[in-house]
């Protein structure tokens, strides 16, 4: 309890530190400017594709559920990944989203938090291979290396599971999963992801779809380093430092990183928190007897 505490501590002191930064090169003057004059029809846009990034979750949720526990309801999955979100925002690399599995009624506990860690591994990998591929077209083509790496762990991860300590005792469950369904998902979850930031990015400027999706790529792999609040401050530093390649200026990269957050973190965590303030909300189902 005392590590956990500490680790969330270290989170919000670091978040607070990048926050501090960001705020030393660009004055908070600067970013409520930028939002202000905001084209707010570009946002409405990117809000509308909220509840199609939570149904690709769903889906690929219920996809992993239905392994395990046959008949579960769509109501009863996406309450599961709503509850989630209001545990990962205090969880380093979002690794609540594991929370999930204990938000699905009758069902064996101990398979749905494999199933959900194995969900969080293909979000992982995906939003990896997406940063990867950019970083060789900007960088350096040796990254492609990593995108192999990263191909070979994805397709070939069932059987590295029967390998690993924990994992091997889940095999046969893990062997039922259909890793190209769940590639593929994963894959347009992220892209759904990087098409919302590029909406937000034109509402504060216009920007080439092709260069805006190659730097909002690799400004969610910085992202995916766990050392802030749910990505809060480095976000916003990595889209100061990449998009001003395609002149956007400080306050608008930051502007528009802020508000990714705000739409999919921040309402889905609040519907979370909410979910959890109900009188008869759904507690944390209990595992039956084997």
């Amino acid at each position: 309890m005392i590590k956990k505490k500490s680790h969330l501590i270290f989170k919000i002191i670091i978040s607070i530190l990048f926050l501090i930064f960001l705020f030393y090169i660009i004055k908070p003057q600067q970013i409520l400017t930028a939002l202000k004059n905001a084209d707010v029809i570009w946002v409405l846009l990117a809000l509308l594709l909220l509840p199609l990034n939570l149904f690709l979750q769903s889906i690929r949720w219920k996809f992993l559920v239905t392994l395990s526990k046959e008949k579960v309801s769509n109501k009863e999955i996406l309450s599961s990944i709503l509850y989630s979100f209001s545990y990962s925002i205090f969880t380093p690399a979002r690794l609540g989203e594991i929370g999930r599995a204990f938000h699905i009624a009758n069902s064996k506990k101990d398979e749905m938090v494999v199933l959900a860690f194995y969900e969080k591994f293909f979000a992982f990998c995906s939003l990896m291979l997406f940063g990867l591929i950019s970083l060789s077209f900007h960088a350096s083509f040796y990254y492609l290396i990593a995108v192999i790496i990263v191909l070979i762990l994805m397709f070939f991860s069932k059987n590295i599971a029967q390998h690993l300590p924990y994992f091997k005792k889940f095999t046969i469950i893990l062997k039922k999963v259909h890793t190209a369904k769940i590639f593929v998902i994963s894959l347009l979850f992220v892209f759904v992801y990087i098409f919302q930031f590029y909406l937000i990015l034109n509402a504060f400027k216009p920007v080439n779809i092709f260069s805006s999706f190659f730097f909002i790529s690799i400004v969610m792999l910085v992202n995916a380093i766990p050392i802030t609040f749910s990505g809060l401050g480095l976000r916003e530093l990595a889209s100061v430092y990449f998009f001003k390649q395609l002149l956007i200026e400080p306050g608008q990269a930051a502007s528009a990183s802020l508000l990714l957050f705000a739409i999919n973190i921040l309402i889905p965590t609040l519907s979370g928190f909410i979910l959890h303030l109900r009188p008869t909300h759904t507690k944390i189902a209990e595992s039956e007897v084997q």
